[in-house]
């Protein structure tokens, strides 16, 4: 089904989001700010930051910054 190629694509993108996180020099001061947000502000966030544009790509893809989001805030830093 089409719910399920997305959480595919989804499932398959979010990790490069979070990869491009982790180059930012400042990271650390980024996830404290992200921490900081509500959640449904969140994603909003990580597709400002540009994270959730996967290179090549001009626009993040759907879906992929909350996802991102979730596994950032989950890091144990």
């Amino acid at each position: 089904t089409d719910e399920m190629v997305e959480k595919a694509v989804i499932d398959q993108l979010a990790p490069i989001c979070a990869a491009q996180f982790l180059k930012e020099p400042n990271e650390a001061a980024q996830l404290k700010i992200l921490k900081e947000k509500s959640s449904w502000k969140r994603s909003e966030f990580v597709e400002a930051k540009g994270w959730a544009t996967m290179p090549g790509s001009k626009s993040p893809v759907s879906g992929v910054a909350r996802e991102c989001a979730r596994q950032l805030i989950a890091l144990k830093k």
